[in-house]
C-alpha cells in the first residue's frame, strides 16, 4: 500500500442542473482534492458572475472540512472585452479557457479567429491571468492532426502575450520537443489525462464510451506522453478530462459527445498507467509530483491536506453510474484496473 497526496485535478467537466451534486462527489471519491470545472457548460460561463455562481452550486455539495478547493474558470470567447476580463480578477477569476469553435462538446461559443482574441489575451496576461488552451485547429482537419496544426497558434500566444498558457490534454507526441522549448520561458504547462496514458486510437477503436476530444493517436504518442511524465518536469501536470455524458447522447450518430468519463477511480487509472512507478521511492515522487505537486505550486496551493492510499488489488470498472437523471457509462466500463483506493480520504 503506498500513501500519495489526493489527486489535483485541474480539468474536470461538472456540467450542469441535477448531475453537478453527483458528480462533485464521485469526483472526490475518486481519490481527487482539487478541481478545475470547466466553462463549457450548455450556455457557457462567460462572465464573472456566471462563473461565481457556478462555482458557489457546485461547492455546496463539498462538505466543509475535506480541503476541497475549485479553481474558477471563465470562457473566453470572440466577443470577450477587457472588461470582461477586470470584472474576473476583481472576482477573483485568474483562469480562463479557450475552446476552437465546434471541434469538441459545447464549444458552440468557441473561437474561429484566434487573432481577433490576441488583444484580449494580452489584457489577460497583464492582469495576471492563467489561460487554457483546448489545443485542436479549428479549421476541418482531421483529428489526428488538429493537436499537431494548433502549435503555432499556441507559440502566437506565448510569444505575443506575457500570459501563462496551459495546454490541457495533451496527445501527439510531435508536440513534446516543442513543449520542452516553450516550458523554459517558465510560463508553459500541459496537462495529460490518464486515459491517454493507458489508451491508444487502435485500442479505443469501437469503443464508444472511450471516445474524446483530442482523439488517441497512435501507440508510440502514447508511450511518449508515458515518458514525458516520467521525466519529472515540473510543468507537466494530471488533468483528467473526465467528462461524463448521459448514454442517451453518447450512444448515438450526431453532435459531438465526445469524453471519457474517469472521474470515480481516477486516482486508481493514473496509478494503473504509471505503475512502474511504484517500485522506487524515487519513482513515487515523480507520480506525487505529476499528480499532486505540480499543480499545487502552479495554482499556489499550500500541501495537500488529504491523502489517499493506493492498493495494488484489481478493480472492476462498473459497466455504468446513475447520475442524477443520467446513466454514464465510463471509460474501460467492465475492465479490470491493478489499483484500488484502499482509503478513501485521510488527513496527515
Amino acid at each position: 500500500m503506498t500513501r500519495v497526496p489526493a489527486l489535483e485535478n485541474p480539468h474536470t467537466h461538472w456540467r450542469e442542473g441535477d448531475v453537478v451534486g453527483p458528480l462533485v462527489e464521485l469526483a472526490i471519491q475518486g481519490g481527487a482534492i482539487g478541481f478545475g470545472p470547466m466553462p463549457n457548460t450548455k450556455e457557457g460561463l462567460m462572465t464573472a458572475a456566471q462563473v461565481t455562481a457556478y462555482v458557489k452550486n457546485a461547492s455546496s455539495f463539498v462538505e466543509l472540512g475535506t480541503g476541497v478547493h475549485i479553481i474558477p474558470i471563465v470562457q473566453i470567447t470572440e466577443a470577450t472585452t477587457e472588461a470582461d476580463i477586470d470584472a474576473c480578477i476583481e472576482a477573483g477569476i485568474v483562469d480562463a479557457k479557450i475552446y476552437p469553435k465546434g471541434r469538441t462538446t459545447a464549444s458552440h461559443n468557441g473561437v474561429s479567429y484566434y487573432s481577433r482574441i490576441l488583444p484580449i489575451v494580452q489584457h489577460a496576461g497583464k492582469r495576471g491571468m492563467r489561460v487554457h488552451f483546448h489545443p485542436e485547429h479549428p479549421m476541418k482537419i482531421d483529428n489526428k492532426d488538429a493537436e499537431f496544426l494548433f502549435l503555432p497558434i499556441v507559440d502566437m500566444f506565448l510569444s505575443e502575450t506575457d500570459a501563462i498558457i496551459v495546454s490541457e490534454h495533451g496527445t501527439d507526441g510531435r508536440c513534446i520537443p516543442l513543449w520542452e522549448e516553450w516550458a523554459k520561458t517558465g510560463r508553459f504547462f500541459v496537462t495529460i489525462t490518464a486515459h491517454h496514458l493507458v489508451e491508444n486510437e487502435t485500442g479505443a477503436y469501437g469503443d464508444v464510451d472511450a471516445v474524446c476530444k483530442p482523439s488517441y493517436k497512435g501507440e508510440v504518442d502514447r508511450r511518449a506522453l508515458n515518458d514525458l511524465v516520467r521525466k519529472d518536469y515540473p510543468w507537466v501536470m494530471a488533468g483528467g478530462d473526465d467528462a461524463p455524458h448521459d448514454k442517451k447522447t453518447k450512444h448515438r450518430i450526431g453532435p459531438c459527445t465526445c469524453g471519457a468519463y474517469t472521474a470515480p477511480f481516477l486516482m486508481q487509472l493514473y496509478a494503473h498507467a504509471l505503475d512502474d512507478l511504484f517500485t522506487s521511492p524515487e519513482g513515487v515522487k515523480v507520480f506525487e509530483n505529476f499528480t499532486s505537486r505540480n499543480a499545487r505550486k502552479l495554482y499556489g496551493f499550500r500541501t495537500s491536506s488529504r491523502y489517499v492510499d493506493l492498493i495494488k488489488r484489481p478493480f472492476i470498472i462498473p459497466e455504468s453510474y446513475k447520475i442524477g437523471s443520467w446513466e454514464v457509462a465510463p471509460f474501460w466500463a467492465g475492465r479490470e484496473i491493478s489499483y484500488s483506493l484502499y482509503a478513501n480520504s485521510s488527513v496527515k
